[in-house]
């Protein structure tokens, strides 16, 4: 009896504070903005919300979650290299409420469950009583520490985008404490398997540590056979039920751009601010008594912060930026901080009592350490509509109003853009306009992506050049970028700074057709505003398997004739082209020019993911300035070729050609193994449920 009292304490106090956090969150992100229908602003998180809205209404009514989207960047496979879970529970969640607040919502999503997924690990590890409570009160100080902003998991990160990250570390910590008990008890199969899913559709860089966190588990000499045959089971479901959108992921990694900044981190106080110091102290103490007592669990834990450290020491190597791997290792020793508390109070009677105590200090704590989360979170959730700027922007997206069969339009990058709402509102042109830019957020998903950086560079006063280790910028000219933009199919420039509007003014190409205070707007002049042309000089076939960097050197110099990149030079290849060289062979400094005779009809239909052209330029080299990607497939000539910089190039056979965005076996393959393993799984439950065939019940041991 006595003990069903103190259960029911320990319960009723868990869920006051569970609450009692809930509530103190909710005093930052106050209902009144996050339930307000205006489109959320603010950093990265603003240029989310056009794929989102782009999933919603292109390609779930075309059954699609993976599609083509040629609204940034001359076009880009979305979803296929970032992370589509948090944006289809978007699209769904905005089929009952406002398309604006469901984004809304999920965006808070990761800060509002990774308190809970922390007390539901701890709780699932069997921490007794407060433990599990102090380690999700304890989640409040990582959350508002503002050390950084663009590392992930925290507030700030979660603010200036990274809000993807902060779902999947919350489902992580979730995972961790699962897979303990699972392993241990030899269940949970299943749910480690969904939940392993979930976590790898919502951010693959965190499924690179919960692989990494079980190898803890295959040191344990007298179990590693059976621990390694129920990790085999979770991770080979989890994969087959992912395979649909891993697969393509892993295999078309050469058509996106790496990004494997190495950051410099200034110092240790970056890493751990004043905020985490108390509960740093409680892990030290933690895990020294850990040691003392022999307690695996605390062990288990402590090695995810040494997966962690691998992961940030090898992120280049494998192409990933490698502070994204150190929340983790300002995240874990809250849970280590709970077990250092949890053991100085272990015999004291009225836990519930110190629980509450604790929970009003952290609150406490938290918020006389917080400073500019406050302003943040409101310029966020207010919304663009609410700006400074906002009408001004609003007239240009209308005077510019259009669809993707228009030219594109491109805007000078600058900082000035974020009394709109963010510095990367243009990149929301699609959104807005209808019209298609070059700049997006979604910078690794495409291989032009590069190359509209450098244009960045060429056509404004300032640049941001993420790709810097790799890819170098220029500096600005605008007789230069102007060129580069025509073979974009840009019409239209967005001016912000005087260098730019003054450049333009002297430039004989462009001309201002629109002034928005503070904007200029210029339209490119002898630009057709098609996307399908007739080369002017015979292009060059050059066999190579790096043309990336080739490719970059042949922008840098702004050739006429195009180089045409293929892996192996066919029979086929060479009744086509009438200059072929070798990488070894090419000079960029003397490109033989072969004039073609114009006299030739094109005429083009563009949409989202298909190209229809009429022509009689047949066996004549058109180019298509659209990215090139190989799940665009062609009816009327043979292949679609590689063309500098990263376009796409055709030899007509018939007067009415055809080009589409579709699957490639690749693709298809991967969809089986996802239905196989959706089928297993189903399987899997009905046996469960039903108690049928008891040696596969037993072999799987859910």
């Amino acid at each position: 009896m006595k003990r069903a009292v103190t259960n029911n304490i320990e319960h009723i106090t868990n869920v006051i504070i569970i609450i009692g956090i809930f509530l103190f969150l909710l005093s930052y992100f106050k209902p009144s903005l996050i339930l307000s229908e205006t489109i959320i602003s603010g950093g990265d998180t603003a240029s989310h919300y056009y794929p989102a809205k782009y999933l919603k209404e292109y390609l779930i009514p075309n059954g699609k979650i993976v599609g083509w989207c040629p609204g940034n960047y001359a076009g880009f496979p979305i979803f296929q290299f970032y992370f589509p879970l948090p944006f289809l529970l978007i699209a769904f969640l905005s089929y009952v409420i406002s398309f604006q607040v469901a984004f809304k919502i999920v965006t808070i999503l990761g800060i509002f469950l990774l308190p809970l997924c922390t007390f539901l690990s701890m709780k699932m590890m069997k921490f007794k009583f407060p433990l599990p409570i102090f380690a999700a009160i304890f989640t409040l100080a990582f959350l508002f520490h503002q050390g950084n902003s663009m590392w992930g998991g925290n507030i700030p990160s979660t603010l200036a985008g990274e809000f993807c990250y902060s779902i999947s570390l919350a489902l992580a910590i979730l995972f961790i404490g699962l897979l303990y008990q699972g392993l241990k008890e030899k269940k949970y199969i299943l749910l480690n398997s969904l939940l392993l899913f979930c976590i790898t559709l919502t951010h693959i860089l965190m499924l690179f540590f919960v692989i990494i966190v079980p190898i803890f588990f295959l040191l344990e000499r007298d179990k590693i056979k059976l621990n390694f045959l129920y990790l085999f089971k979770i991770y080979f479901l989890a994969f087959l039920l992912t395979a649909f959108w891993s697969i393509p992921f892993v295999f078309k990694l050469p058509f996106t751009t790496t990004y494997n900044f190495v950051w410099h981190i200034d110092s240790l106080k970056t890493v751990f601010p004043d905020i985490l110091l108390p509960f740093l102290a409680l892990a030290i103490f933690g895990f020294l008594f850990s040691l003392r007592k022999k307690d695996k669990k605390i062990w288990y834990i402590s090695f995810s912060i040494v997966a962690a450290l691998i992961l940030y020491l090898i992120a280049s190597t494998i192409g990933v930026v490698d502070i994204r791997f150190v929340p983790f290792i300002q995240f874990i020793p809250m849970l280590l901080g709970a077990y250092g508390l949890w053991y100085l109070i272990k015999n004291f009677k009225g836990k519930w009592l110190i629980a509450v105590i604790v929970l009003l200090l952290t609150i406490f704590w938290v918020d006389y350490n917080v400073t500019y989360i406050p302003g943040w979170i409101k310029w966020n959730y207010e919304g663009f509509e609410n700006k400074q700027l906002w009408n001004p922007f609003h007239e240009i997206n209308k005077y510019l109003k259009g669809n993707f069969s228009d030219p594109r339009v491109v805007f000078e990058h600058s900082d000035l853009h974020n009394s709109i709402g963010s510095t990367r509102a243009f990149e929301s042109l699609p959104l807005f306009s209808g019209r298609g830019t070059l700049e997006g957020l979604y910078m690794q998903s495409s291989i032009s992506a590069p190359f509209v950086f450098y244009i960045q560079s060429e056509i404004g006063k300032q640049h941001s050049c993420p790709f810097w280790m790799n890819w170098e910028c220029t500096n600005f000219n605008i007789s230069n970028g102007i060129k580069h933009l025509k073979m974009f199919n840009v019409k239209h420039m967005i001016a912000r700074s005087n260098e730019a509007k003054n450049a333009l003014k002297s430039n004989k190409d462009v001309g201002l057709v629109k002034t928005i205070e503070p904007y200029e707007i210029y339209e490119i002049k002898n630009i057709s505003g098609r996307y399908v042309e007739l080369l002017d000089y015979e292009p060059i076939l050059v066999e190579t398997k790096n043309w990336k960097k080739l490719s970059y050197e042949w922008f840098k110099k702004n050739n006429d004739v195009y180089l045409v990149f293929v892996d192996k030079i066919t029979n086929e290849d060479r009744e086509l082209f009438k200059i072929i060289k070798s990488k070894y062979e090419i000079s960029l400094d003397d490109l033989k020019k072969i004039k073609i005779q114009k006299n030739c009809f094109i005429k083009e239909t563009v949409s989202n993911e298909e190209i229809r052209i009429e022509t009689d330029c047949i066996g004549k080299p058109l180019i298509i300035k659209v990215s090139y990607y190989p799940n665009w497939k062609i009816e009327g000539a043979k292949k679609i070729y590689l063309i500098s910089p990263s376009l796409m190039l055709i030899f007509p056979e018939r007067d009415h050609i055809r080009l589409f965005y579709n699957e490639t076996i690749l693709d298809q393959l991967s969809f089986i193994l996802t239905i196989i393993g959706i089928i297993t799984f189903i399987y899997l439950i009905i046996f469960k449920t039903f108690g049928l065939n008891q040696n596969i019940k037993r072999f799987f041991n859910r």
